[in-house]
């Protein structure tokens, strides 16, 4: 049964006691907690802070419902959360949270979750950034605050407090613009590694894949015989360490990933593809680690002809950025890169080189003079 608590004035405020059962050592307890409602000199009569009490008492109630309403963040978050999300979401997201946690929240958040306010946030996050000043990227911090967001959206669905999830209106600190740079390759420096590795076929094809059809690194790993259809490659499943998912794009029917097959990388896959089963197959039939790749084989190959090492993903942009510097329209190279929206395409993957900078003043540079030479002309 719903409790409508017991209004009382004490030293000047009013105060609503209200009854709890809890459990100590196997004993279940009765304990009268009490919450303060308000200032008698703001609100001198009784009947006035009825609402107040009532507000405050809706709230208790709610939270009686909870299996668990006392419970602490820290035991909340490990105990609750992460086994709740675990198998729900992508194995690379709960990992995401819980590095946040292990690394930035665990050891300086108390209290209990139906407890914690936006200030506490606020002040956590503060924390974090006096304790690191400039050593985090701003996407840090904007990950340490969804970490949290997570689990109290989490907590409110479960009953354990009620109201506006409490990291709302947290500020993000500022941090450095990218934890790491978000490099990409040019054609000339695929050209480049294409040539250094012309006695390993099955690197070639690899990075073919990586820089001609701008394939995450999971996906490449997670591509089938079947899925090389000749023209297309389709994109239906990604590995993520030894996990296999579907993709986003294989799972909407009306508009499945697939990336069009040009000559170059059609002559490369052809050198290499098996009969059955994985494209690229490690010696156990499994597939192949391209992180292992990079640190066993790429990497010094990369170091004894001069050339740079940017990353699996410097591909994925590199892709973007020399489609853009060909003419093509942003939207085309969303839908060859598969983002849902073109600003990602935009602001993450379409990198203007240097020279194209240049190039640009150069004719801004020489419209200026014709016009400052037919002014002279005219005048003349």
């Amino acid at each position: 049964m719903a409790q409508r608590g017991s209004v009382f004035k004490r030293h000047g405020s009013w105060y609503v006691r209200h009854n709890v059962q809890i459990v100590e050592n196997g004993v279940t307890k009765r304990k009268q907690p009490v919450i303060w409602l308000a200032r008698a000199k703001d609100y001198p009569k009784k009947s006035e802070v009825l609402a107040l009490a009532a507000e405050k008492m809706a709230t208790v109630n709610r939270t009686a419902k909870s299996s668990d309403p006392g419970v602490k963040v820290v035991d909340y978050f490990e105990k609750a959360f992460v086994p709740g999300i675990t198998g729900k979401l992508a194995c690379s997201t709960v990992k995401g949270y819980k590095d946040s946690w292990r690394c930035h929240i665990k050891s300086r958040i108390h209290g209990r979750v139906r407890d914690f306010r936006t200030v506490d946030g606020e002040n956590l996050m503060t924390e974090i950034e006096t304790a690191n000043k400039t050593n985090l990227a701003h996407n840090t911090y904007r990950h340490i605050k969804v970490t949290l967001s997570a689990m109290f959206t989490f907590a409110k669905r479960k009953g354990i407090f009620d109201g506006v999830n409490p990291m709302c209106g947290v500020s993000i600190p500022k941090g450095r613009k990218h934890g790491r740079k978000r490099l990409a390759y040019s054609l000339l420096e695929v050209e480049a590694q294409l040539q250094a590795f012309d006695d390993e076929p099955t690197v070639l094809a690899i990075i073919g894949t990586a820089a001609f059809a701008g394939l995450r690194q999971g996906e490449i790993r997670g591509l089938w015989v079947d899925d090389d259809e000749g023209d297309v490659l389709k994109i239906r499943r990604s590995v993520w360490r030894t996990i296999v998912k579907d993709t986003k794009t294989e799972e909407d029917e009306e508009d499945p990933g697939a990336v069009p097959i040009i000559r170059p990388l059609r002559f490369l896959l052809d050198r290499v593809k098996p009969a059955s089963g994985w494209l690229f197959p490690n010696k156990i039939g499994g597939p192949l680690d391209l992180h292992n790749l990079a640190q066993r084989v790429i990497k010094p190959r990369f170091q004894t002809e001069d050339l740079v090492w940017k990353g699996w993903h410097a591909y994925r942009r590199g892709l973007a950025t020399n489609l853009h510097a060909l003419g093509v329209d942003d939207k085309t190279i969303q839908a060859i890169l598969r983002h849902e929206d073109v600003s990602t395409t935009q602001r993450s993957y379409i990198k203007t080189p240097t020279r194209i900078v240049t190039d640009a003043m150069k004719q801004l540079e020489s419209t200026i003079a014709c016009a400052t030479l037919v002014q002279q002309v005219s005048v003349n």
